[in-house]
C-alpha cells in the first residue's frame, strides 16, 4: 500500500449562541471522561479535492483526555459537487497542541468524484486548543497487493 495526497483540510469551530461557546464538553461521571459537541466550517485546499465544509463533531472523551473524533459533514466543491464525509480516530494533546491521526471516508454522487466512495484515506491532523481550529492533510491508501 502506498499513501496518495488528496488534499489538506482546515476546520474551524464556530460559535454557537445555544451553548455560549464553540465546543461543549460535559463530564457526568466526576473524572475526564465525557461527550463533546460542536459545529464548524472548514477549507480543502489540493490537487484531487478544494470547497468549503460545514461539518458537525460528537466526540467521546476518555478518562485518559484522549478525544474520539466523530465527525460528519458534507463538502461543496469549487466545481459544484457535493459530498459527503466523516472523520474518526484518535486525539491526544500535549501543551496545548492536539495530535491527530484519523480515518476518512467520502461519498459522492458526482462522477467526477466516484473515485472517492472506494477508498479509504488516512488523515494527519493538528489541533490548536486556543482558537479550536484544526489543519491536517488528507492521504488516499492506494491498494498495491494484487
Amino acid at each position: 500500500m502506498r499513501l496518495e495526497y488528496v488534499c489538506d483540510m482546515e476546520l474551524v469551530y464556530r460559535e454557537e449562541p445555544a451553548y455560549k461557546g464553540k465546543f461543549l464538553l460535559v463530564r457526568p461521571y466526576g473524572s475526564e471522561e465525557g461527550t463533546g459537541y460542536g459545529e464548524g466550517n472548514g477549507t480543502l485546499t489540493g490537487p484531487k479535492l478544494q470547497g468549503k465544509a460545514r461539518w458537525v463533531n460528537h466526540p467521546h472523551r476518555r478518562s485518559d483526555g484522549a478525544m474520539l473524533p466523530d465527525v460528519h459533514g458534507v463538502i461543496m466543491t469549487d466545481d459544484g459537487a457535493q459530498i459527503m464525509f466523516t472523520l474518526q480516530g484518535r486525539t491526544f494533546f500535549e501543551d496545548d497542541t492536539g495530535k491527530q491521526l484519523l480515518h476518512t471516508t467520502f461519498e459522492a454522487e458526482d462522477e467526477r468524484y466516484c473515485w472517492l466512495n472506494s477508498s479509504v484515506c488516512v488523515l494527519e491532523g493538528v489541533i490548536n486548543s486556543q482558537t479550536l481550529s484544526m489543519r491536517a492533510c488528507i492521504y488516499a491508501c492506494v491498494h498495491e497487493l494484487v
